[in-house]
């Protein structure tokens, strides 16, 4: 059985023949680690109240950007 390394370095060597150097730096690219902190810089970003997102929905249904579709119903809510 073969180490997971060894597999690694099995299925890169694959792909570099199959890809060719420039393909195969290209697929590698896309895979790269990043930086910073994504919770972090989530919990920092402003949330909207629901006074902010109700007004936004009904400007966005005054410009007609926001319709129900075909047949929907209005639920009502919670009393």
């Amino acid at each position: 059985m073969n180490t997971l390394h060894q597999i690694n370095e099995k299925a890169r060597s694959v792909l570099r023949d199959a890809l060719g150097p420039v393909d195969y730096a290209r697929y590698q690219q896309q895979f790269s680690l990043g930086s910073g902190d994504y919770t972090a810089e989530r919990q920092k970003a402003e949330q909207p109240d629901i006074e902010t997102i109700s007004k936004r929905v009904e400007e966005l249904k005054a410009a007609g950007l926001l319709v129900p579709p075909p047949n929907a119903r209005l639920l009502a809510g919670p009393p």
